[in-house]
């Protein structure tokens, strides 16, 4: 299920998608919207399209529950992450406290939404910076410091005892995002984003 069907008109550098779990034969029928659907509805319709995004990327990766699956649905992502060139691929674009290699390439655009490129030399990474990517590229630069790490906990995978490496790469990634956000803020502005500190 492509996310820009709900969304606006995605990048024409990536394309967001939600890979949604096999779709069984026999449904129950629809017999009205419920007063908890209705609430669900108006607590979207408040949310910006980042928090939206990252709600439903949350909402997909809760649903499993096997870690080997979360590995799988990461490498689902892994397949639509946009190759990176070779261009970008220099050591001040390199993420530092991975595990793996990762190369990261952050611009502002004309209309000061920030977009993101990504790539690295492990699957199960490039997964991770497809799934940011996908919450985070075209976002105002205060929604892309307002994401916490804490906010990607339900996308957490461990199997065989490196969890601790990919919650690292999750975070490691997101830090290295808003921290060149605010360098380009500055840039662009000649001063910090308000309400938001340097770190």
């Amino acid at each position: 299920m492509y996310l820009s069907s709900t969304l606006n008109a995605p990048p024409p550098s990536f394309q967001y998608c939600l890979f949604s779990k096999p779709i069984t034969a026999h449904r129950t029928p629809k017999l009205g919207i419920t007063n908890t659907q209705t609430k669900r509805q108006s607590t979207l319709e408040t949310l910006s399209t980042t928090e939206y995004r990252l709600q439903m990327l949350a909402s997909e990766f809760r649903s499993l529950t096997e870690p080997i699956d979360r590995v799988k649905r990461l490498l689902d992502y892994a397949t639509v992450l946009p190759a990176l060139d070779e261009l970008a691929r220099v050591p001040e674009n390199r993420v530092a406290g991975c595990t793996t290699q990762v190369w990261l390439d952050v611009v502002m655009d004309e209309k000061g939404r920030m977009r993101f490129r990504a790539d690295s030399d492990s699957e199960i990474s490039k997964g991770f910076c497809s799934c940011l990517i996908m919450v985070l590229d075209g976002s105002e630069p205060e929604e892309v410091l307002g994401v916490k790490s804490e906010d990607l906990t339900e996308m957490n995978v461990g199997v065989h005892g490196k969890a601790v490496s990919r919650v690292n790469t999750w975070h490691n990634v997101l830090i290295v995002m808003q921290k060149r956000t605010r360098c380009l803020v500055t840039e662009r502005k000649g001063g910090a984003l308000a309400g938001f500190s340097s770190r």
